[in-house]
Formats: structure tokens, C-alpha cells, sequence
């Protein structure tokens, strides 16, 4: 029996490919230079490719800090996250596990908590959640796992799930010693996370539902 999953926000919950995407043409043609195509650009950033690579396809070696420095200021912004959608079935998803009794835990990389609230609340999910966990940018699997550990400690570690989309939440699930689900959906593909050998490997949450309860 499952009593807490545990959830990254991007990926598992949200379709971030057009904000990604967004923020990445508007960047290099602030830079005079021309984006590669979606199909492309998307699989490269799931393939963990460097970014040195990824604007080498567009001449743009020479704007790598330039790029990074106005995707910070840009990505969390309520422009561009107001192009995520959410995943198949999200909703009645997140309704189901709470009828039956299951905490739900987001946890998330995110800077910018208050438009973290804004979309959630614009998508139509932030009643579901029992706690949010928002730890930053650029953190480790280990430091995820820390700041939700306080959240877990009255439950049993056999009875919690962390679903998420990349080797942090893989890395943050080994830490706390509970089980795993990489989903395919989101910011890695699937060789990457099958190396890294989860628990569970699945397409997306509505996948996980049927096998967890047939929701």
C-alpha cells in the first residue's frame, strides 16, 4: 500500500516542452541567431546535452553566459509559464489518490515560489497537494531528499513513492531509502533513466495510476 507520493512539479505533473522551447527561441533571436527546431531542440535537452552543444547548432558558442543569465531571469516568469499544460488525466488523478487516503507531496526545483502558486492555482490543482516542498535550481538529489525528509518521518518507508523525471529525483528517492518511479514524460528520456535503474519506469502518471489502483 502506497500512504505518500511524492511528486516533482515539472515533468510529472506539468508539460514544460513550449515554455522550454519559448524561452530558448526568444533568447537567441534577442542574439541575432536562428533556434534550431522544436523536435530537435527537445531531444537534445533530453539527451542531457551540454548547452555549449545545443547552441553550437545555432553558431552561438560565443552567448553561452549571456543565455544562461536571461533563462534564469526568464523561465520561472509568469509569461512563459503560462505556456506548461498539464499531463494526460492529472486532475482526476490527483482527486482519486486524495479520496483514497494518499498524501500527495510536491517537490520541485523552482525559485520563484509565489508564481509556483500562481500556476498551480491557475491550472487548477493547488487544492490537492498536502505540502509543497520549493528547494532551487541547481540543487542535489541529496539536498531534495533533505528538505522533504521533516514531511516523511512519521511514515513508514515501504508505504512512499517519489515520482519523478530526472537522476535528482532518482538520486533524492536512494537517499530516503523509499521507492522510485522515473516517468518517461518529462526532461529525460528513457535510456537515461532506465541506466539509472528505478524502482519503476513509466510513460507518465496515468500509466502509474493503472498500475497503482487502476484510477
Amino acid at each position: 500500500m502506497i500512504s505518500v507520493i511524492v511528486l516533482d512539479v515539472d515533468g510529472p505533473l506539468l508539460d514544460t516542452r513550449r515554455r522550454h522551447y519559448q524561452c530558448y527561441c526568444d533568447i537567441l533571436r534577442q542574439c541575432k541567431l536562428t533556434p534550431i527546431p522544436f523536435r530537435e531542440y527537445w531531444r537534445l535537452k533530453r539527451c542531457r546535452t551540454d548547452l555549449v552543444e545545443v547552441l553550437s547548432r545555432s553558431n552561438g558558442l560565443h552567448e553561452c553566459d549571456k543565455f544562461r543569465t536571461i533563462w534564469q531571469q526568464r523561465i520561472e516568469t509568469r509569461k512563459y509559464l503560462a505556456l506548461d499544460r498539464l499531463q494526460p488525466r492529472i486532475k482526476v488523478i490527483l482527486k482519486g489518490w486524495k479520496q483514497i487516503g494518499i498524501r500527495i507531496l510536491l517537490a520541485t526545483q523552482r525559485n520563484h515560489v509565489n508564481n509556483l502558486h500562481w500556476q498551480l492555482h491557475r491550472l487548477g490543482i493547488a487544492e490537492w497537494p498536502d505540502a509543497i516542498v520549493v528547494t532551487g535550481s541547481g540543487r542535489s538529489g541529496a539536498e531534495k531528499a533533505q528538505a522533504i525528509r521533516p514531511l516523511l518521518a512519521t511514515e513508514q518507508k515501504s508505504t512512499i513513492l517519489w515520482v519523478g523525471d530526472t537522476e535528482v529525483d532518482i538520486q533524492a528517492a536512494r537517499v530516503l531509502g523509499v521507492k522510485m518511479c522515473a516517468v518517461t514524460c518529462g526532461l529525460r528520456n528513457r535510456r537515461i533513466l532506465d541506466s539509472e535503474h528505478p524502482d519503476i519506469l513509466e510513460k507518465n502518471i496515468s500509466t502509474l495510476a493503472s498500475r497503482l489502483c487502476g484510477t
